[in-house]
């Protein structure tokens, strides 16, 4: 389910008590938090990398855009949709 609420000019960054690491077991990105652990995909990995509190999430979009050489459209939807899972769990936080 996709959150459409999240404006693009939000500063997303991981909630304080989540860290985002690797397994050093298996080198599989990992997202630790107080209550468990979620094994990320690599494209939760490279969105998440970037919520630093100072990047926009336009500016997130356009990043991986120029790295990865696809379409704004697609790259929107994916980092919007991902961004309002981790939301829901509160493992992301937005500032203005």
């Amino acid at each position: 389910m996709q959150n459409t609420d999240i404006d693009p000019q939000a500063r997303p960054s991981l909630a304080p008590s989540a860290r985002l690491q690797t397994d050093p077991v298996d080198n599989t990105p990992v997202l630790l938090y107080p209550e468990g652990v979620l094994r990320l995909n690599e494209t939760a990995r490279e969105i998440l990398s970037r919520c630093d509190g100072r990047a926009t999430v336009a500016e997130i979009i356009a990043a991986l855009e120029k790295e990865y050489d696809a379409g704004p459209d697609a790259l929107r939807a994916d980092v919007i949709e991902c961004l309002a899972q981790f939301q829901g769990r509160q493992l992301v936080i937005f500032a203005a």
